[in-house]
C-alpha cells in the first residue's frame, strides 16, 4: 500500500526539476534497506540470496539516479556500467532460489539452461541489437553496453523461466518476487518501445520501475520469505510446465527463419541463425539421451521393486508366478522333470513373540541369504507370503530335489527349522495344481512333528530329518 500511495505520488510531481528523482531515490534506497532489515530480523537458509537482491537493486537505483540527474556523457557510461553489474547479482539471486527449491540434476539444468539461451539470443540478435553490433557508425561504448544489457536481459529471462518451471513452495513471498520481476521487465521492454528520453516522465514505464522497488520490499517483509528455497518433500518426476518451455525455445530458431523469409533479412541474420540451430540441435540431443537414460534407470528401479520383497530380496509371489508358468510351458515342451518346494518356519509366531518382530525379521533375511548359497543360478526361490517360502526346482532328479532341500533346512539360521512339502509335476498340472499338492505335503510335515520334509514320492523319515535341523 505504501508502494502504490508513492507511485501515485510520483506520477503527479512536474516532470520538470528535482523532486521525482528525489522521491524515487528515498523510496528505493528505503526499499533496499527494509530488504535487508527483513533478512536480518527473518534469518533464512541462504541469506545470500536476499542479499544479493538487495545489492542489485542499490546498483540500479544508483544508475537510475544518476541517469535521472544528468544522461550525458561519461555519466550514461558510468551508469550503463552501473546497471550491467546489477545483472550477475541478480543472477545469483536466482540460482540461489532454483538451486534451493528442487534438487535437480544439475546438468539437465545446464542443458535447459541453454537451450533458453539459445532461442533467445537469436532473438534478441534479430531484433534487438544485431544492427547495433553490426553499423560501424556506433560507438564502441555503446555497442559494449547494448552487447551487456543483451546478455543481462538474456540471463536473467533464462532464469525467471526456470524458477516458474522449478518445483517447489508457492509462498506469497515467491509470488511478489515474481511480481517485482515482472514489473521490472514490463518497464525494460516499455523503455526500448518509447522514444529516446521519455523514460522518466511519469509514464508507464517509469512507474513500473518505481513500484517494483516496493514489490521486492514487500516479499522480504513477508514472512513467507524463509520458505523461498524450501524445496518439496517430493517434488514431481517430471514438470510440464518445462517442456512447454522447451518446446517454445526449440521452435524460435525455425519461426525466426520463416520471419526472416517472409521479410527479405535472411541475407543478414543467416550465420546466426545457422549457428542457433546447430546448438539447439545439440542440446537437444543431449537432453534427449539423459531423458532416455533417466527412463532406463527408473525402468531399472521399477523392475527391482515389482520382482523382489523388499524385506528378504528373494523374489516375491509375482515374480514367482512368472517363473513358475515359463517352467510348466518349457516342460511341457521338452519334458524336463520340474519340482516344487513349499516350506514355512516353524513356530515363527512364537519367536516373534518371545524376541520382537524385528527379530523376526532379522531371521527372515538371514536365512534367505543362508538358503540361496546353497541353490544353483537357475534355481528360484521366493517368498510366497509371511514366514512361508518356496522353491521352483528344474533339471533334478526325485532324490537329488530332496537333498537340496533337506541341505536348507539344515542351514536354516539361529536353531530354528521349518517344515517342507515336495511336489513333482506330472506334466499336466497347472501351476494352481501343483502348488495346492505342495502345500497339503508342507501340511503333511507340520502334522507329522514339523522340521522335516515330505514329498509324494520319497517317505519322510523323520529321524533323519530331526538330525540334519539339529546340525543346521
Amino acid at each position: 500500500m505504501a508502494g502504490a500511495v508513492t507511485t501515485a505520488g510520483y506520477a503527479v510531481l512536474p516532470a520538470s526539476g528535482p523532486w521525482r528523482a528525489i522521491l524515487y531515490g528515498i523510496s528505493a534506497f528505503t526499499c533496499v534497506a527494509l530488504v535487508v532489515v527483513a533478512t536480518r530480523r527473518y534469518r533464512p537458509q541462504h541469506p545470500s540470496t536476499w542479499y544479493a537482491i538487495a545489492a542489485g537493486s542499490a546498483l540500479w537505483v544508483l544508475s537510475s539516479l544518476i541517469l535521472r540527474v544528468t544522461g550525458a556523457d561519461p555519466w550514461s557510461l558510468v551508469a550503463g556500467l552501473l546497471s550491467a553489474a546489477g545483472y550477475p547479482l541478480l543472477g545469483w539471486t536466482l540460482v540461489g532460489m532454483i538451486r534451493g527449491r528442487a534438487r535437480a540434476d544439475g546438468r539437465t539444468v545446464l542443458i535447459d539452461a541453454g537451450i533458453l539461451g539459445a532461442g533467445l539470443a537469436l532473438l534478441y540478435w534479430t531484433f534487438v541489437i544485431g544492427d547495433t553490433l553490426t553499423d560501424g557508425t556506433v560507438d564502441g561504448g555503446d555497442q559494449l553496453l547494448a552487447s551487456l544489457f543483451a546478455v543481462g536481459d538474456i540471463s536473467v529471462i533464462v532464469l525467471v523461466s526456470l524458477l516458474v518451471t522449478t518445483p517447489g513452495a508457492r509462498t506469497s513471498s515467491y509470488r511478489l518476487i515474481l511480481g517485482a520481476l515482472t514489473l521490472t521487465g514490463v518497464s525494460d521492454i516499455l523503455v526500448m518501445a518509447a522514444p529516446s528520453g521519455e523514460l522518466y516522465q511519469g509514464g508507464p514505464a517509469d512507474l513500473a520501475l518505481v513500484l517494483s522497488s516496493f514489490v521486492i520490499a514487500a516479499a522480504a517483509l513477508h514472512p513467507s520469505m524463509r520458505r523461498l528455497t524450501v524445496p518439496l518433500d517430493r517434488p514431481p518426476a517430471f514438470v510440464r510446465p518445462r517442456l512447454a518451455l522447451l518446446a517454445v525455445a526449440i521452435l524460435l530458431a525455425p519461426t525466426v527463419s520463416l520471419y526472416q523469409g517472409a521479410t527479405g533479412t535472411i541475407s543478414r541474420d543467416w550465420l546466426a541463425t545457422g549457428l542457433c540451430s546447430i546448438v539447439l540441435f545439440v542440446l537437444v540431443t543431449l537432453r534427449m539421451v539423459g531423458l532416455v537414460a533417466r527412463v532406463e534407470s527408473q525402468a531399472r528401479t521399477l523392475s527391482v521393486l515389482v520382482n523382489k520383497d523388499p524385506l528378504t530380496g528373494l523374489a516375491n509371489r509375482r515374480r514367482w508366478d512368472e517363473r513358475l508358468d515359463a517352467a510348466l510351458a518349457h516342460g511341457t515342451l521338452t519334458g524336463d522333470p520340474l519340482i516344487v518346494a513349499l516350506f514355512d518356519l516353524d513356530h515363527f509366531k512364537r519367536y516373534n513373540d518371545t524376541y520382537g518382530h524385528p527379530a523376526g525379521d532379522e531371521l527372515l533375511k538371514d536365512a534367505a541369504v543362508a538358503w540361496r548359497t546353497g541353490l544353483r543360478r537357475d534355481d528360484v526361490l521366493a517368498r510366497y507370503g509371511g514366514e512361508e517360502f518356496c522353491l521352483l526346482l528344474t533339471g533334478y532328479s526325485e532324490p537329488e530335489a530332496r537333498v537340496v532341500v533337506e541341505r536348507l533346512l539344515a542351514v536354516t539360521p539361529y536353531g530354528q527349522t521349518f517344515s517342507a512339502g515336495l511336489a513333482r509335476w506330472d506334466g499336466t498340472q497347472s501351476a494352481a495344481e501343483l502348488l495346492e499338492k505342495a502345500d497339503q505335503l508342507m501340511y503333511a510335515s507340520k502334522s507329522a512333528g514339523r522340521a522335516r520334509v515330505t514329498s509324494d514320492f520319497v517317505p519322510a523319515v523323520s529321524g533323519t530329518h530331526t538330525a540334519l535341523a539339529r546340525h543346521g
